[in-house]
């Protein structure tokens, strides 16, 4: 369509090109026509390649977009998952905080049920996390009672944690 437009323009170019310069009809202005048919001819290929470039690119913009929203899927789905595994894990470290919580407090009930003397032994060997909550937790006499019946420097130990400020990294 495009080509036959341009076609027809160029012929009637080339019918005022005749007529202005005075030439007849004849020799040289079916030389001119067709030097300008060639030039029609050429620049309807020109717009013809630069339509098909036109073509291909919008042809790779959209396979490119495509392959865009594909990632953008994937990641999203990708976060998702990933989220939902965040909540996961959060839920079953509460669920272990709440165990252990209920192992100290239960701990405790039995390091305070016990003489100061056992008690003492057996936080001495006990690891310096555990003991520190249960003499934290335990009845302030009867940790102190288990304190004096320890080895003054195990005891010197614990006394220091307990008397830590709160963010402090030796604190459980």
């Amino acid at each position: 369509m495009v080509r036959m437009w341009i076609v027809a323009l160029m012929g009637s170019m080339v019918v005022a090109a005749a007529t202005a310069m005075g030439s007849p009809r004849g020799g040289q202005t079916s030389v001119v026509r067709s030097e300008q048919a060639r030039g029609a001819e050429a620049l309807m290929d020109l717009l013809e390649q630069r339509e098909l470039a036109l073509k291909r690119r919008a042809t790779t913009l959209q396979a490119r977009e495509a392959d865009l929203r594909a990632a953008e899927e994937e990641v999203t789905k990708r976060l998702t998952d990933l989220q939902g595994l965040r909540d996961e894990i959060t839920e079953m470290l509460t669920d272990l905080d709440a165990q252990q919580k209920a192992r100290v407090t239960k701990l405790v009930k039995m390091m305070e049920s016990v003489r100061d003397k056992q008690a003492a032994a057996i936080l001495s060997v006990t690891d310096d996390t555990v003991a520190l909550k249960v003499l934290m937790r335990m009845n302030v006499a009867k940790a102190g009672k288990a304190l004096a019946a320890m080895e003054p420097a195990r005891a010197a130990q614990f006394a220091q944690k307990m008397g830590a400020p709160p963010l402090s990294a030796e604190t459980p």
